[in-house]
């Protein structure tokens, strides 16, 4: 079965729901987007941010990958879940809005030289995507699609606790972290909207009721289709059949981080000599597809709390999550509007080496958990029996660089993946210094009344060689994969500053792979403007 449409976009995620959307909105042609998961509008799961545990480790929801063994964490292989259904990973995320560092993105644009990168260029676009009380108009938006809250509207005594400890530690405080400044502790901004997420499902594609625009769902694309190097179309499943959708002017691939790499190497776009050994013929030699893979690894530092005012004795008692629920139905507020973490501290390092840079990311969570459990379907397990908290911490800008890869000519085989965490002496150095930062604020007078011991790694680890054992040990990814098919013009680049794939007419990749650096601690706002800009680029 053969159609013909103007742009197929394949992925209904972070970006590929807004560029898809956008698309239709501005063009008499047909726009076809296809999405391997279901649909879940109905799932009431899914709209509750505290939903996350329940659906992280669901095949319904998730593409439930695992990488390699790590060798910088103890042989680990790490569970990375990506959103499988309409809005991707943007709806099953914990919602968190950041969009990242100004300078990071200035650092794209002047020293990797993506001309069109820098802050100033993307601003418009973040504005445009946001709808939001918060901060001032030259930073902010009042009246896009994606509903932006502050949990600083509904503040917790351990969280205002937090927020003073990390002042008293000379992290200055922010009103918003998404205005004129990034650095600072702050409560969380959520892409929520009355205690319900808000996804690029809810806020563009439940919008778009159009006739020139097609949305199929468990439709799974088995390769781009090529005519020497033009892309004219897409082969994928859809209803127990084969079927090509042929695009007159555009594919657009926007899969994540993970499967857009693979499809492009499905297609036989890649390093020709890693595709001819899998039996697939290169249509097009280029070897950065699947490259440049960067993501936070974090860790936590776990305490038992004084006080009964935690998420762990509200999961062991039947009557406190009632009581949880009942307030959520009722306010849109209480913990069930969180994904357990609350507050932020975007800072340096104490040690004096290197002052130059937010490199530090700590946040507190509303619970604790073993280690020893780290797989999210058995995250019921994990939490510990006694009144606990948690600060987290991980390094902002990851030196390590790793890559995903084929295994097979099967597209519903999974991708090989592997991080390399830790592998870089900068990235180890720096999670010591971000342990021993979280530390710091833990031992701060303000907070001393909520604290009755640390229970992980506990205080008698303390030497350099032990804390970065427990960081191998404990360290979790923090679900921030990007920079598969970078953006630039370097031989390892994949995609140039228009996303346009080097050397291939007619298909663009638009999704948190063209990142060529990591541009903040969360990456599912900055894939959402991702998408805003691509749309602007392709009808410019």
């Amino acid at each position: 079965m053969k159609e013909r449409f103007d742009y197929v976009v394949i992925g209904s995620g972070s970006a590929g729901a807004v560029v898809a959307t956008r698309l239709a909105e501005r063009i008499p042609g047909r726009v076809l987007l296809l999405e391997a998961g279901a649909s879940h509008e109905s799932d009431f799961w899914i709209r509750v941010p505290i939903g996350l545990a329940k659906i992280l480790g669901s095949p319904n929801y998730v593409w439930r990958f695992n990488t390699e063994p790590q060798t910088f964490l103890a042989g680990q292989k790490i569970y990375w879940p990506r959103g499988k259904l309409p809005g991707g990973s943007s709806s099953v995320n914990g919602m968190i809005f950041v969009r990242g560092d100004p300078a990071e993105f200035d650092r794209w644009r002047d020293e990797l030289g993506n001309r069109g990168w820098g802050y100033e260029d993307l601003l418009p676009y973040f504005k445009k995507i946001e709808s939001t009380a918060i901060g001032d108009t030259r930073y902010r938006g009042r009246d896009g699609p994606v509903p932006v809250c502050s949990l600083g509207a509904q503040p917790d005594e351990l969280s205002n606790a937090f927020v003073a400890a990390c002042e008293a530690s000379d992290i200055p405080r922010n009103a918003d972290y998404n205005g004129a400044q990034y650095e600072g502790v702050s409560y969380l901004q959520l892409c929520t909207h009355r205690g319900r997420r808000a996804s690029t499902a809810t806020g563009y594609l439940h919008r778009t009721r159009r006739d020139n625009f097609v949305f199929r769902t468990q439709a799974l694309a088995t390769r781009v289709l090529l005519d020497k190097r033009k892309a004219v179309g897409v082969e994928y499943r859809h209803g127990g059949e084969l079927r090509v959708a042929h695009a007159d002017r555009e594919v657009i691939v926007a899969a994540g981080p993970i499967k857009s790499p693979q499809l492009l190497e499905l297609s036989g776009i890649g390093d020709g000599g890693r595709l001819q050994c899998l039996g697939i013929s290169t249509q097009h030699h280029l070897p950065g597809v699947g490259e440049n893979l960067v993501d936070h690894v974090q860790s936590r530092l776990t305490f038992a709390c004084t006080r009964a005012i935690t998420l762990n004795e509200i999961m062991q008692s039947p009557f406190k999550q009632l009581l949880m629920g009942a307030k959520f139905m009722l306010t849109g507020k209480g913990l069930m509007a969180t994904a357990t973490a609350t507050v932020h501290a975007l800072a340096r390092p104490a040690a004096s080496y290197d002052r130059a840079a937010v490199k530090i990311q700590l946040h507190h969570l509303s619970s604790s958990d073993r280690f020893e459990v780290v797989d999210p379907r058995r995250l019921g397990e994990a939490l510990d029996k006694h009144p606990g908290f948690s600060i987290g911490f991980f390094q902002l800008r990851p030196e390590s660089r790793g890559w995903v890869h084929i295994r097979t000519a099967d597209p519903n085989d999974d991708p090989a993946i592997d991080p390399h965490y830790l592998e870089s002496e900068d990235d180890q150095r720096t999670m010591i210094d971000a342990l021993r930062l979280a530390r710091r604020v833990s031992r701060q007078t303000v907070f001393a009344p909520y604290v009755e011991r640390e229970t992980r790694p506990g205080p008698d680890v303390d030497s350099d060689e032990a804390l970065l054992a427990y960081v191998r040990a404990s360290g979790q990814t923090s679900f921030h994969p990007v920079g598969t098919c970078k953006m630039g013009s370097d031989p390892m680049a994949v995609v140039d500053t228009e996303l346009r794939v080097h050397g291939i007419v007619g298909l663009r990749v638009v999704d948190s792979s063209i990142m060529p650096t990591m541009p903040s601690s969360n990456t599912n706002a900055a894939s959402i403007m991702l998408g805003e800009r691509a749309a602007d680029i392709i009808l410019r």
